[in-house]
């Protein structure tokens, strides 16, 4: 392979969320087992992201919040005009730092599952590697509970820094104007890493180089990372349409990038 051909292998797909989601369906079409291997998944990652959401949800609004609310009402409860703007404008910013903390609660939920789920995501990659490859590293599609169960220990360490970011977020969504913002972009690049990560990580254990895999990525992971997000402020739909959606996009971004790499070789 000449030195220009290698780096246009290299060179990753930055498609929309909409394109993935399209070739994540092709993906399910033309790759043999794969529509049950997705419908397990699915099942796993929503069965960790409504437990985690509910307890986080319970133990923010419930435990933590509604103590300070309950005094908030009291202190704003006096009589005449004054009081009952204050109390509106009090009213307002409550339900609009609930609103944001309850999406940081979501996204932060979510990518607690994906980071749980890592060791799928990646066996889900390695499937669709294998068949565009005629069977290399097709051992790495191989899933099993157990494996999986053994190597949460081990992923959630890896992860420290990418909960970390999504805390921050949660607390910087209740700083005014600016903080909405953050939390969109730092919740867009930590979804958008779990949706291109699985696929980089089988091409660097197959022998390619990690930094040039990476390059040029950071705007893009964010811009995948924005369907989600957006999903997460949707009430009930959102929140139920965003495992699945995540499950597509990675597997959307893998078919993309080795149809990019057949088209570099070809």
């Amino acid at each position: 392979m000449s030195a220009d051909t290698s780096q246009k292998a290299m060179r990753l797909p930055r498609p929309s969320a909409f394109a993935l989601l399209a070739s994540g369906r092709q993906a399910l079409r033309e790759v043999p087992g794969l529509k049950m291997f997705l419908l397990k998944g699915f099942l796993l990652n929503y069965g960790i992201f409504v437990a985690v959401a509910a307890l986080a949800s319970y133990v923010i609004f419930w435990v933590m919040l509604e103590p300070y609310v309950m005094q908030l009402d009291e202190w704003v409860s006096g009589e005449g005009i004054l009081w009952k703007a204050l109390a509106m404008l009090l009213w307002l910013l409550t339900w609009l730092a609930k609103l944001l903390l309850l999406v940081a609660v979501l996204v932060f939920s979510l990518l607690f599952s994906l980071i749980l789920m890592s060791m799928w995501f990646e066996a889900l990659a390695a499937r669709i590697v294998s068949h565009c490859r005629g069977g290399v590293g097709e051992n790495r599609g191989r899933f099993t509970l157990l494996a999986w169960l053994a190597g949460i220990g081990a992923a959630l360490r890896e992860s420290l820094r990418l909960m970390v970011l999504a805390f921050a977020a949660m607390l910087l969504g209740l700083v005014p104007v600016v903080g909405p913002l953050l939390v969109i972009v730092i919740d867009g690049y930590l979804l958008g890493w779990e949706v291109r990560d699985p696929y980089l990580v089988v091409r660097e254990v197959l022998g390619e180089e990690r930094k040039q895999l990476r390059k040029g990525l950071m705007l893009w992971t964010v811009q995948a990372g924005l369907l989600p997000v957006f999903l997460a402020m949707i009430p009930i739909l959102g929140w139920a349409l965003l495992p699945g959606v995540m499950i597509y996009l990675v597997a959307g971004f893998a078919w993309r990038g080795e149809q990019a790499l057949r088209e570099a070789q070809a």
